[in-house]
Parts: structure tokens; C-alpha cells; sequence
């Protein structure tokens, strides 16, 4: 039985490509492509032209002889190929081009990373009915180099309905992130500022912790397992006159003091280092949560209805 097979648009494009028919086009492409490294990087011209370029080869491509009896669809993914092939090119030179794409994703990551630990759908007046737990897992990548991307060098012509209806969408919520504060959530000012500060607290735990691993260069000992003497441990004393030193040997310890035979005992040094970590984590959040609760339940009456601090506290005295 023959086997058919389709083609994506690309391929198909590259396929036309390799036409002799269609040498003018490659010619047209490449001195597009080539025309980018004598110019000044430039975003926004940069989209400019490219879009300018899509709307020129939209125009040869439909008027082509190669596309002389194509249908619409055919056009259009001829089209889609040939973004595919131009922005690919050009990828190094158009996604997170600047210091500033690249310092505003790291912002935007962290950012999200810090409310991550914290922020819950009440903060935001989500309906219980509309929340979802899972969604409020995601952290995307370089999510403003992914919408300024788009924005710039998506063909204007694709950008049109739900398209630009999604975009939109995700272009206010970063928005939205970047500018994010209390007075943006049903959130006390001083808890929004003490959970951003313990949620600082703990993101750098793991950064410092592999900074230090890295540091010892644990790993590189193993390739040369060097003496069998065990590292003299350095023990200090504490403001009770108790040694310091037992949980945490290796603390003062020296790269080059480190054998094979300590491998064991620092796994287990390092387990309960993460064991910690993780139930700080837990612990952070969990006091976040009681936190809001103990303040919902504070001004809220059975009925519904809020009533000041101050006036519970009248009625007690009373």
C-alpha cells in the first residue's frame, strides 16, 4: 500500500525554494537576510522592515508562476514558510536583543518567582468558582522577549481576531506583573512588603547553597581521591560554651581537605539542608495563608458584613 505523506508548510516552502523557477525569490531573501548585519540593531525599525519585507514577498509570491494555480491556503502557508526561514535567520539578531529584554525577563521571572510563594487567587478576587491552582504554577521563560517578538516580527496579517484577542491578553497581564503592588491586591501594604521580603529570604537559600557546593568543588574530588585521611573537622565554640561545629562540619573546612570518605557525610549534610529549606518554604507560605485568613476573620462578621478593629475592640471593653 502506498504511503501518503504530508508536508508541513515549511517544507513545502523549502521544497518551491529549491525550484530552479525560483531563484529570483532565494536571491530577494538572502540579500534581505544579508542586508541586517550592516545596519545598527534597532527593535522597532528592525520590525518595521521586516514586516515591510513579508508584505513585498507576500505580493511576488502570489503573483509567482509557481504559485500561479494555488489556492489561498497553499499561498498562505508559502507565507508562513517563509517566516519560519527569515526569522529563524535572523533569531540571534531580533529575540531578547537588548540588555534591557534581558534584564526586564529577569525582573518579570523573579518577580512572578517571589508572588509565587504567597499570592493566592483571593488576593486577586478570583471567585472561587474560576480559580485554578494549577495555572498558578506557571512561571514562562523570557515572557517579555516572547511578546516583544511576536508583537515585532509576527506578520501583522496573522495578528488580527483571537489572535490578537490572546495577545492582548498576556501583553496586559505582564503589564499588570511589572506594576504589581498591594494596593493592586486585597492585601495589607505591610503583609504585600513582608511576604516579598520573606519570599526574597527564601529564593537566594538555593542560589547559596550551589554557590557553595560549586565552591568546594566536591565533584572535582571524586577524579582525585587523594588521601585517606578524613578532613580535620574545626570545631568552634557557641555564646553557651557548646561546640557550633557538629551539625556543620565543612563549614570552615578547605577544598583541599575534602577525601572520598567525607562524600557520604556531606550528602547527608546536604539533605537536611534541603529538608530545611523545603519546610521554610512551607512554612512562609503556611503563614502567608493564616495570615490572610486571620485578617478576613477579623473584620468580617458571620453575616458578611466588616466592621472595624477598633469597634470589636469597644465591644470587648464594654
Amino acid at each position: 500500500m502506498e504511503t501518503v505523506t504530508h508536508s508541513s508548510p515549511f517544507d513545502s516552502f523549502l521544497d518551491r525554494m529549491r525550484n530552479p523557477a525560483s531563484l529570483d525569490l532565494v536571491r530577494s531573501i538572502k540579500s534581505f537576510i544579508v542586508s541586517f548585519s550592516y545596519t545598527a540593531s534597532n527593535p522597532e525599525t528592525d520590525g518595521k522592515r521586516i514586516q515591510e519585507f513579508f508584505q513585498t514577498m507576500e505580493d511576488a509570491i502570489r503573483d509567482h508562476p509557481l504559485w500561479a494555480s494555488s489556492s489561498d491556503d497553499e499561498t498562505d502557508n508559502a507565507l508562513e514558510g517563509l517566516e519560519k526561514y527569515v526569522m529563524t535567520k535572523l533569531h540571534s539578531r531580533t529575540f531578547a536583543s537588548t540588555p534591557e529584554d534581558v534584564k526586564i525577563d529577569a525582573e518579570i521571572s523573579e518577580k512572578i518567582s517571589l508572588l509565587q510563594t504567597f499570592l493566592r487567587p483571593q488576593h486577586l478576587d478570583i471567585p472561587s468558582a474560576l480559580q485554578n491552582e494549577a495555572a498558578w504554577l506557571a512561571n514562562p521563560p523570557q515572557l517579555h522577549s516572547n511578546l516583544k517578538f511576536i508583537q515585532l516580527y509576527r506578520r501583522q496579517s496573522k495578528l488580527v481576531s483571537e489572535a490578537a484577542y490572546y495577545l492582548t491578553n498576556l501583553v496586559s497581564a505582564k503589564s499588570f506583573i511589572v506594576d504589581l503592588n498591594a494596593k493592586s491586591l486585597s492585601i495589607e501594604e505591610s503583609e504585600f512588603m513582608e511576604s516579598m521580603e520573606a519570599a526574597r529570604l527564601v529564593n537566594r537559600v538555593p542560589q547559596e547553597t550551589v554557590t557553595t557546593i560549586n565552591k568546594r568543588s566536591i565533584f572535582g574530588k571524586l577524579m582525585d581521591p587523594g588521601p585517606s585521611t578524613p578532613v580535620h573537622v574545626k570545631t568552634q565554640t557557641n555564646v553557651n560554651g557548646g561546640s557550633s561545629g557538629s551539625n556543620y562540619p565543612y563549614m570552615e573546612a578547605e577544598a583541599g581537605e575534602l577525601t572520598v570518605g567525607d562524600v557520604e557525610r556531606l550528602l547527608s549534610l546536604y539533605k537536611d539542608v534541603v529538608t530545611k529549606y523545603t519546610s521554610l518554604c512551607n512554612t512562609v507560605r503556611h503563614l502567608s495563608v493564616s495570615r490572610t485568613q486571620r485578617h478576613d476573620g477579623l473584620l468580617r462578621e458571620p453575616n458578611g458584613t466588616h466592621k472595624d478593629t477598633c469597634s470589636k475592640e469597644t465591644e470587648k471593653r464594654s
